[in-house]
């Protein structure tokens, strides 16, 4: 699949996978009929993946390393396998959620101690949140 793989995650029709590839700056998208990889560029150290609930887009939290952190999320159309947006947010992005209506991608910034909320409708960050230190994973209920 490539170098360094974080996270996978499976559209719901259980058709594709996608995965980060830490070390090649990019998300594999892979058709699981026929075992084909397709790599797509995004950002710097891509971490967490996070796939809206209808499948149609992933989003890709770039967090870099410590020495050189990131601070992007890429958005991926995955019927165009095309970056749609790329969102400038806190230093070293990570952990990533959608809201569960999609309007909303929440993404945890390790290095700036915080969470970036962006509308998903027009690609905005539209607030940053201080939090406590480090944060990781997040998950929406």
């Amino acid at each position: 699949m490539g170098n360094t793989p974080v996270t996978t995650s499976v559209t719901p029709d259980g058709k594709t996978l996608v995965a980060t590839l830490n070390a090649e700056n990019s998300l594999a998208i892979i058709d699981l009929a026929t075992d084909k990889v397709q790599k797509v560029q995004v950002g710097e150290g891509p971490a967490q993946v996070y796939l809206q609930s209808e499948g149609k887009d992933a989003f890709v939290a770039n967090q870099g390393t410590p020495e050189k952190p990131s601070d992007s999320v890429s958005k991926m159309d995955l019927e165009t396998k095309k970056v749609v947006s790329t969102n400038k947010v806190g230093k070293g992005a990570h952990g990533i959620v959608t809201s569960n209506d999609n309007q909303f991608v929440y993404v945890t910034n390790m290095y700036d101690n915080t969470v970036s909320v962006i509308n998903n409708e027009d690609n905005t960050v539209i607030a940053t949140v201080n939090i406590g230190a480090e944060p990781n994973g997040i998950t929406i209920k």
